[in-house]
């Protein structure tokens, strides 16, 4: 609103200074004459005696009263001093978000610390990227395309039988929000209550439609049980040998024979609350920005700066500058990689998970012959919030203020969303996750953190052509694996 008032104040000031000619009428009670300060006889701006005097054929004025370069001065000088108050209105502004965006506020205690009392292999990064996968792969057994087979160990039977047999084609799911409500242990077993909010895309009579879910997940798991490494979690596979095969009917591994659909060995969904559903339709169009949270606090957890020490401490290649360089590139990277609809840009930066959710986004512009357009992006604050150690992930998130034009256009290049003449302010928190069980040795930024070949060759599962690496699963650097909006993050 400023500056809109400030652009007709100077546009209002130019049609007033040079829309007309520029002069003073000297002699007849101006400014510059007579009474005023600057005038008398003996003024040299006023009076018969001045040497731009009425009587003068001035090059400035004729008859009745010359121009004053003086007055055009002055006028021009308005125009700086307009321009100067907007250019501090506009860093006032700036500043101000950044000022409430200083505050902190205690996150609550670190949830993961009373399962890795009984099991120290457990990671809350890893379960929660874990319990992603399961929420999309549950929904996609809704449909008449579903393999409700592939979810059989991460499923209780019950809820396995209570899937709905839809006639629908469950094509996307993108989880907006997710966290830990709470964790209950029992005697024999420990729970965790996740909260997902999402958006759920279905084709259904040859349409396309967006649902929103607000659900929550209950896992269970027996006491005593270890966690596996990441890679054999994040497969799905069988709980107790990793194959990826699908367990037969029978709710065997046809691998090693294991009877792995009972929950014994693994983390099992065992109840589903729908707290929230509705139908919201096709996208519609979206004009102007609107950054919700943007002013609000930053969460930080309690522990953040022994957390860093800590870190630190354990790898002395780490820094704050390194990590904060690591993630405006990323941040920048993947605004570019988005605009340019250049898959291969974006995955060597992201998770499993989060790239296949990023990769939807991008089919569903296609689909909708929807163009975005990023530019002048300014990275300008990179807050830490929370940083988590475990036997396999440490995990650093951070709150990323960034400034830029940010807009998208239809088919026929007409505006769809945002706004294509001011630069958006917003923020969001960002989470990265690097193996802690290894040591990391310094990468350059648009190389292999492997091999150090260039990223031309990354194919979808992360893999390096040049190294056969895979390099997006954290093993050797930060691999941004979460984003949360403001209004979403709670620490």
């Amino acid at each position: 609103m400023a500056r809109t008032l400030l652009t007709l104040l100077m546009l209002a000031t130019l049609l007033g200074v040079w829309g007309q000619p520029l002069h003073a009428d000297f002699g007849c009670g101006g400014d510059y004459s007579g009474g005023s300060d600057y005038g008398g006889s003996s003024s040299d701006y006023g009076g018969s005696s001045s040497g731009y005097s009425s009587s003068d054929s001035s090059d400035y004025g004729s008859g009745g009263g010359s121009d004053d370069p003086i007055a055009g001065f002055i006028g021009f000088a308005a125009l700086l001093v307009v321009g100067a108050v907007g250019w501090l209105i506009d860093k006032f502004e700036r500043r101000s978000v950044k000022r409430a965006a200083a505050s902190v506020l205690s996150a609550p205690p670190d949830w993961a610390a009373t399962i890795r009392a009984t099991d120290p292999n457990f990671s809350g990064p890893l379960f929660v990227e874990f319990a992603n996968l399961v929420f999309v792969k549950y929904h996609q057994a809704r449909g008449r395309d579903g393999k409700r087979d592939s979810i059989m160990p991460y499923v209780s039977a019950p809820l396995r039988a209570a899937i709905p047999a839809e006639d629908v084609v469950i094509d996307g799911v993108v989880v907006g929000g997710r966290r830990v409500e709470s964790v209950t242990e029992h005697a024999a077993a420990t729970k965790i209550a996740v909260v997902f909010r999402a958006n759920l895309f279905r084709v259904q009579g040859g349409t396309r439609l967006k649902d929103f879910v607000e659900q929550v997940l209950v896992f269970s798991r027996p006491k005593g049980v270890l966690t596996p490494d990441p890679a054999q979690v994040m497969r799905l596979g069988c709980p107790a040998c990793g194959s990826p095969e699908e367990p037969r009917s029978s709710g065997h591994c046809p691998s090693c024979g294991s009877l792995s659909a009972t929950g014994e060995m693994a983390w099992q969904v065992v109840a589903v609350e729908t707290r929230r559903s509705e139908a919201r339709g096709a996208e519609q169009r979206r004009l102007g920005h609107h950054s919700a949270g943007l002013d609000r606090p930053t969460f930080v957890h309690s522990g953040l700066q022994a957390a860093l020490r800590a870190l630190t401490a354990r790898d002395r290649g780490f820094s704050h500058e390194s990590f904060v360089n690591r993630a405006s590139h990323v941040f920048k990277e993947l605004q570019l990689g988005w605009a340019a609809r250049d898959v291969g840009r974006l995955r060597p930066h992201l998770s499993d998970g989060l790239y296949n959710s990023v990769r939807f986004g991008l089919e569903r512009h296609d689909q909708q012959d929807l163009r975005a357009i990023i530019k002048e992006i300014d990275v300008y604050r990179v807050d830490l919030a929370k940083i988590e150690h475990d036997a396999w992930f440490d995990t650093v998130t951070a709150r990323i203020f960034a400034r830029m034009l940010d807009y998208t256009l239809d088919a026929q290049g007409n505006l769809y969303k945002g706004d294509h003449k001011e630069k958006r302010d917003y923020s969001e928190y960002w989470t990265f996750i690097r193996r802690s069980d290894r040591p990391h040795r310094p990468s350059v930024q648009g190389q292999c953190p492997s091999c150090g070949a260039p990223l031309d060759k990354i194919n979808q599962a992360g893999i390096c052509g040049y190294c056969n690496s895979k390099i997006v699963s954290g093993d050797f650097d930060w691999v941004l694996c979460r984003i949360e909006q403001d209004e979403e993050y709670r620490g």
